[in-house]
């Protein structure tokens, strides 16, 4: 290393402001000098001065005062590190190995002081998290496949119980009429983060329909040189509409129906399918809404939950499929009575 580099004492300059200062911590003029002299960089205090004043006028914002220097704008504030790092534990197809390596590189983006602060390990090891690691890199093999309008491949994992193996809970190919791994081919048309995983919405050639898959389900996801098909079924797509009408992502027959609401329920019924729907009143205590949605036990599973304060009112069809499904949840109780 030559000791009279200057373009290495301005980098590691950059670093130590990095490093060692903040908002609320300077660096002095002394430990910048120190840090240079342990990298076998010969400083001294004058042309500190004069490396950290090309980096302002650079347009690196530091504040310079009798306390010595201290860094005050950065790509990222603490507070975005602290959203990135929440929303990246909380993310399930994201594998918990995955989740702390890309952690330790956003916490290279903040002083030393705060990264404490970025410190998310017990949350994330008691997370439900995927164990499939190649989800980053299929996720960007995705990306590109849309980007460049080109199909994909892939296989598709199964969870299923084996009371006979050490290992109970295994993860198992799908697997085609050879009890082959089934290579799945599609043309991938959205990505979609819903219920703390990713989707990719995608055009099955040989069902002419579309499909929804779990991206951390799918592995040795490989571009094909074939170009995508179904554009049309994807030409007034809707990937918001799609992921408020589709309950936990369980696709089904897309109805209009009229649910009877308490009206202590209207921000549940806003928060699921927004403020594009129409509202009207029906007595005191209640209102009337239609609602677009993808029919699904899913969906009835949804309504029961709020006991009689959601009603499926119409279509009678619909209704009839509810109370049904109703009927076959009791019927499973009907020896204890």
């Amino acid at each position: 290393m030559s000791k009279g580099d200057n373009r290495l004492k301005v980098l590691y300059i950059i670093d130590e402001l990095k490093n060692k200062s903040d908002d609320n911590h300077y660096i002095k003029t002394s430990e910048l000098i120190a840090a240079l002299n342990e990298k076998d960089l010969n400083a001294d205090r004058k042309s500190v001065y004069s490396y950290v004043e090309s980096l302002m006028d650079y347009g690196m914002n530091i504040e310079k005062s009798k306390l010595g220097y201290k860094l005050l704008s950065r790509d990222f504030e603490l507070a975005e590190l602290k959203m990135l790092v929440d929303a990246l534990s909380a993310s399930r197809f994201i594998p918990a190995k995955k989740t702390q390596d890309i952690i330790k590189k956003l916490e290279s983006m903040t002083s030393e002081y705060n990264r404490t602060q970025l410190n998310r390990q017990v949350y994330i090891e008691n997370a439900v998290k995927s164990d499939n690691w190649s989800v980053i890199y299929s996720i960007d093999a995705i990306h590109n496949a849309i980007s460049t309008n080109k199909q994909i491949s892939f296989n598709y994992l199964n969870t299923v119980l084996d009371f006979c193996s050490e290992e109970k809970i295994q993860r198992v190919y799908r697997t085609d009429e050879k009890g082959e791994p089934k290579i799945y081919r599609q043309s991938p048309y959205a990505l979609l983060w819903k219920n703390e995983n990713y989707y990719m919405l995608s055009f099955d050639s040989d069902l002419c329909r579309k499909k929804t898959f779990r991206v951390d389900r799918m592995v040795n996801v490989d571009i094909l040189k074939a170009k995508r098909e179904g554009a049309k079924y994807f030409l007034k797509f809707d990937t918001a509409k799609y992921a408020n009408t589709a309950f936990s992502m369980f696709g089904g027959e897309n109805a209009d129906i009229v649910l009877r609401v308490k009206n202590d329920l209207v921000g549940v019924i806003i928060d699921r399918f927004g403020n594009d729907i129409g509202i009207y009143k029906d007595d005191n205590e209640h209102f009337l809404c239609t609602v677009n949605i993808q029919k699904s036990k899913m969906f009835f599973s949804w309504i029961s939950g709020f006991g009689d304060g959601i009603e499926l009112k119409s279509p009678r069809s619909i209704r009839k499929e509810y109370t049904d499904y109703l009927r076959s949840l009791l019927d499973i109780y009907k020896n204890d009575e």
